[in-house]
């Protein structure tokens, strides 16, 4: 009988549909209600043992196959992973099953979801409901830590019991919410878009807006959306008719594949001559077949290129009329100033709230700094489902993923110079799984508008990690500042800690204890208590009014009182976190020499310690950063970081740390032999008696005597292609970094033999 009414409510849209406005009840549908067509997006949990979930997947395959007009697909969370998740974007069907039995990503839930259309269903297959939280298999957890239950999960599920749109299909029963409930009112239909190139009058407004623009040869456009608003196919409509127009267009992304939808536009009307090479010199070249097909008039171009072509940084190349750059937040915001910066015409695109992220904290980023000009276009009106749509509302408040203000009511707090001291401000440090529904969706809020991107993903790592602590501010019971805060070293890293500080071992976590360990070549680093701050957010009522200062000291002071050894943070480097950090006692004892792929920002790491141990380490990171920044001789150099230099050096000819690693090392080196050219000369370093000294005046003799080091070590900053050029000049055959690095260490490990 269950099966029997699952196969009816299932299949119910697409009983004797009779078009847009309505259907037939099925003769065999007796516990529907006055099913009446379309209906809106619902979902179906299966839930039990696999025998039941394997005999349940294999029914609704059954009545599916009953209509030959369902499109269906189906996927397994490993078939998600990395990159693959991003290839779901754009596309659509009636039917979406997703497997959740082995693996579970909030954001492969949301990505899949996003793909079912109008009056589709998405079903998600889960082990039983009861044990789900017990039996979760996540792979963020830090070196040393377990998870025994998953918060997320039990929140997740919770949600899942008491909504009423949720249908469920279990071992014990079967609820399915009355088809009523989803039907679409006739207001809502009878405003369904009927334009025969548009799908929603917004979009059509926007189009205008952009047409317009272009034709004052003003164009300056932001296009923000969440998923599923038409964005795509509205970029596909304006670049066809630039095209038209004989313009050409520069069309970039963070891969190809994000923009085929885009481009599916071109293909769809009256053009020939479309073809899609390679990604990295994807060129399409459109020719309009105008009146007579005899006839044949060539228009204009488009072209994608990656984000990092040179094309879309130079002002020389006059031959693009316009530049769009798609999905915007995934381009590193100092690129996307770049391109704007060298093109006349441009439009930004990128999606609000999805499952790559939230671009809430890119946009509240890159807005001020557009041209007053600038035009921002936004489309809210849903196109592959209705508005209202139960599934996608049911996902933006169980992944707090809604586009809403952080804090509203903070109330009479006085924030028009700085923060009022006065006022007794209520502060708490804890686990996520202590922290209220409403606490957890103002902090969600404050994340996203605080930093680039924020996942689903994140939500669930943050909820069920048990290495994080949440610090949080509130006042009327409204949070109004908020840090993350990473739990790291300690005895979780005894077993580990001397393949750490050689860079053999690089365990999972632990990013400050471990940059640390790495940094001071010291083991017993790695095993201090730290307290990592790794996001911090203020409202934006309260922002530069000392309330992100005031929140560090609280959290300082509670670290004191645990015995924590010192508060780390690492973060995206500029002048105004730089001051930010160190005006509250940080010290900055590293700089990243990769700039970050989200941000284009290199990583600064900055030290707060508490004990004595932590202050001397302190104090020898200081040392050694200092040590590369002014010109001293090695002869003045502390010993304690001379001992560093080799210690790093013995772990490169080892093969456990990279050339990169110690580049600012063997550089220093190589200016001192520049001073010193005399393998004989008479100099401090040259003590056979001190083991330290006269391993570095035999790297000073290696250097002298091997042309090719002095000449690759001269530069301060390692280039790969600068390595490779140079020691094929000097004969020696490398294609690579690899290869450089190979015979780099064999030049260098005559020093290290005794």
């Amino acid at each position: 009988m269950a099966l029997t009414q699952l196969r009816e409510w299932l299949l119910a849209p697409y009983f004797e549909n009779s078009g847009e406005n309505g259907c037939k009840k099925s003769s065999h549908a007796s516990h529907l209600s006055n099913v009446t067509c379309p209906l809106h997006r619902r979902m179906l949990v299966i839930s039990g043992n696999d025998d039941f979930c394997e005999a349940a997947i294999r029914s609704v395959q059954a009545f599916v196959d009953e209509v030959s007009s369902i499109s269906v697909v189906n996927f397994a969370g490993d078939t998600l992973k990395g990159k693959n998740r991003k290839q779901v974007l754009g596309s659509e069907c009636d039917i979406a099953t997703l497997d959740c039995r082995d693996l579970f990503k909030p954001g492969d839930v949301m990505a899949v979801a996003g793909i079912v259309k109008r009056s589709g269903c998405l079903i998600l297959i889960c082990p039983a409901l009861s044990e789900w939280v017990n039996n979760i298999s996540v792979s963020f957890l830090s070196e040393g830590f377990t998870l025994t239950q998953s918060r997320y999960l039990e929140r997740f599920i919770k949600h899942l019991r008491n909504n009423d749109y949720v249908a469920l299909h279990t071992e014990e029963k079967t609820t399915l919410p009355d088809t009523a409930m989803y039907r679409i009112s006739q207001g809502v239909t009878s405003n369904v878009y009927r334009g025969s190139l548009f799908k929603s009058e917004e979009q059509e407004q926007a189009y205008s807006r952009l047409y317009q623009a272009h034709s004052l040869n003003k164009l300056n456009a932001l296009i923000t959306a969440p998923r599923g608003r038409g964005k795509s196919s509205l970029l596909g409509i304006f670049i066809e008719s630039l095209i038209r127009q004989g313009k050409n267009v520069l069309l970039t992304s963070e891969r190809f594949d994000n923009v085929k939808n885009v481009l599916s536009r071109i293909h769809q009307y009256e053009i020939a001559g479309v073809r899609t090479q390679q990604p990295s010199t994807a060129n399409i070249q459109t020719q309009l077949i105008l009146g007579d097909k005899n006839e044949a008039a060539t228009f204009g171009s488009v072209k994608w290129v990656p984000p990092d072509s040179a094309l879309l940084y130079t002002t020389e190349d006059e031959k693009y009329d316009v530049v769009i750059v798609d999905e915007a937040a995934s381009i590193p915001l100092p690129d996307v100033y770049r391109i704007i910066a060298n093109h006349k015409q441009w439009v930004l695109s990128t999606t609000l709230l999805g499952y790559e992220g939230s671009g809430s904290g890119f946009i509240h980023k890159l807005i001020p700094s557009l041209p007053p000009s600038a035009i921002h276009l936004r489309l809210s009106t849903p196109l592959r489902w209705f508005e209202n749509d139960p599934v996608e509302a049911f996902f933006n408040t169980t992944c707090l993923f809604e586009d809403r203000d952080a804090a509203h009511n903070i109330g009479e707090i006085n924030f028009k110079n700085s923060i009022n001291a006065s006022i007794d401000y209520d502060f708490s440090i804890s686990l996520f799984k202590s922290i209220s529904e409403e606490a957890l969706q103002q902090i969600m809020s404050l994340l996203s508008l605080a930093h680039y991107q924020t996942t689903p993903d994140d939500f669930m790592r943050l909820m069920d990690s048990p290495d994080v602590l949440v610090a949080i501010l509130k006042f009327n019971d409204n949070v109004i500042g908020a840090a993350i805060i990473n739990a790291e070293g300690s005895d979780y890293l005894n077993d580990t800690a001397l393949g750490i500080a050689s860079g053999k071992r690089r365990p999972k976590g632990h990013l400050g204890a471990q940059r640390l360990a790495l940094l001071s070549a010291d083991a017993k680093t790695a095993t201090f208590r730290y307290w990592r701050i790794n996001r911090i957010a203020v409202d934006t009522v309260a922002q530069s009014k000392g309330m992100g200062s005031y929140l560090l000291q609280r959290v300082s002071n509670e670290a004191k009182k645990q015995s924590i050894d010192a508060i780390c943070t690492s973060y995206g480097t500029t002048q105004k976190l730089d001051s930010f950090w160190t005006r509250n006692g940080f010290k900055i004892v590293d700089y990243g020499r990769k700039p970050n792929k989200a941000s284009g920002e290199t990583s600064a790491l900055a030290l707060y310690p508490h004990s004595n141990r932590a202050k001397k380490l302190l104090s020898e990171l200081v040392a050694l950063k200092e040590s590369f920044q002014f010109d001293n001789q090695l002869d003045n150099v502390p010993i304690s970081i001379l001992t560093i230099y080799v210690e790093k050096l013995v772990h490169f000819t080892q093969g456990t740390r990279t050339l990169d690693d110690v580049w600012p090392i063997l550089h220093k080196i190589a200016r001192y032999a520049e001073t010193h050219p005399t393998p004989s000369a008479n100099t401090q370093l040259n003590k056979p008696n001190n083991t330290i000294l006269y391993t570095l005046w035999r790297l000073v003799e290696i250097i002298n005597t091997k042309r090719f080091l002095r000449k690759v070590f001269t530069h301060s900053d390692m280039n790969a292609k600068q390595l490779v050029s140079t020691l094929n000049e000097e004969n020696l055959k490398v294609s690579g970094l690899k290869e450089v690095t190979i015979v780099i260490r064999e030049a260098l490990l005559p020093a290290f033999k005794k």
